[in-house]
């Protein structure tokens, strides 16, 4: 079993990979085409995790991304997306449609003198200028403009001449609803004149995040990223639940906000996926640790086939005392990444729709019994 060979031409591919600075998904979507979600950078190396494995299948993988999405700009999902896109030359950008606001842009112009570099504002600063240096260039119009995301648009097809199968991704988020409800938050953080805010920090309820529908032949995938469950209509999950029209279900669910509580709805499992579906979580470890032992518990009465990227933590490297000291009064809780990023990685024939996936696991990932 080897991380470096290449899907088929007729085979779809997940792969999940995290936690490092984040988290990432890279979708082979056939015909060496390929769509990545999100970033992660593992730890003690500065590349996100998407360059490190596509170079690796040394078929000029990263000249055929068609596309890349940001979920959301929180921290945890955003780190190196802006190196990610800078060396995916024929990639189209996406993201929520939340970022398409005044709001926004006004804290994307504040990350250059009032907001700590190295967040997640700032990384969407630095991509910005990337599209702006495709316009100067004179790329094509649809490398240049950001795609927008908003419930049931579509972000990308892939079909006609030479490939085999038709390929699709669809957002199934943010609603028109919550956008407005992002309007007013993002301009809650928006430092005042001569104001320097250290971070961003991340604000719940995600419900503005993109969850993806992936479609290969008959495959389906659903992609949770981090959107969470109000409860209320034409917001979060019941929002996604409301305007889904497939009635095809998906056989994988990358599952959504770390496996945590706030995130989880009972209604997706039971109408958007297979019975018994393969479902990916990503740990959290910074600051409160998910998937708590009773997020697993829930994830695992609702599937046999759920799996984790990483077991997420490990022992605190020794310090000076005085360092030491200083980061216990500072933070209440700190962990530590063990090695490399998890990698689960799933693969499925376009060809056979009878045939069953082909899962592997990497780095430290694991089937959670």
């Amino acid at each position: 079993m080897s991380r470096f060979i290449p899907p088929r031409s007729d085979e779809l591919e997940v792969s999940i990979i995290g936690p490092g600075r984040g988290e990432c998904v890279i979708v082979h979507l056939g015909e060496n085409e390929w769509c990545i979600v999100d970033s992660c950078i593992p730890r003690g190396q500065r590349e996100p995790a998407a360059i490190e494995y596509l170079r690796s299948l040394q078929q000029e993988s990263l000249r055929r991304v068609r596309l890349v999405v940001a979920t959301h700009w929180h921290d945890d999902h955003i780190r190196g997306l802006a190196s990610l896109l800078q060396q995916t030359p024929n990639a189209q950008f996406a993201c929520s449609q939340a970022v398409n606001t005044d709001q926004f842009k006004m804290l994307v112009g504040s990350a250059a003198t009032s907001i700590q570099s190295g967040f997640g504002v700032d990384e969407f600063a630095r991509i910005f200028r990337i599209l702006i240096e495709r316009e100067t260039a004179k790329r094509e119009k649809d490398l240049v403009a950001p795609k927008f995301a908003i419930e049931n648009r579509s972000l990308l097809e892939l079909s006609g001449k030479g490939r085999s199968y038709p390929a699709a991704v669809r957002a199934l988020s943010p609603s028109d609803g919550t956008i407005r409800l992002a309007m007013a938050d993002m301009a809650s953080l928006i430092p005042r004149p001569g104001e320097i805010q250290r971070r961003i920090t991340n604000r719940a309820p995600n419900s503005t995040s993109v969850v993806l529908w992936v479609e290969l032949g008959a495959r389906r995938v659903l992609l949770g990223a981090d959107l969470e469950h109000t409860g209320r209509l034409r917001e979060g999950w019941m929002a996604v639940l409301s305007s889904h029209n497939d009635p095809n279900p998906a056989t994988l669910f990358k599952v959504p906000h770390h496996g945590s509580i706030n995130a989880d709805c009972s209604e997706v499992w039971a109408k958007m996926l297979v019975r018994d579906p393969i479902a990916v979580v990503t740990p959290f470890t910074s600051g409160k640790t998910l998937p708590t032992n009773s997020d697993f518990q829930r994830m695992r009465s609702r599937t046999s086939r759920l799996y984790c990227t990483s077991r997420g933590t490990g022992k605190p490297p020794a310090r000076d005392a005085i360092v030491e000291k200083e980061m216990r009064r500072n933070a209440t809780e700190r962990h530590v990444i063990d090695g490399p990023a998890g990698h689960v990685r799933i693969r499925w024939s376009a060809a056979d729709d009878s045939s069953e996936p082909t899962l592997e696991l990497f780095h430290g990932a694991y089937h959670v019994r």
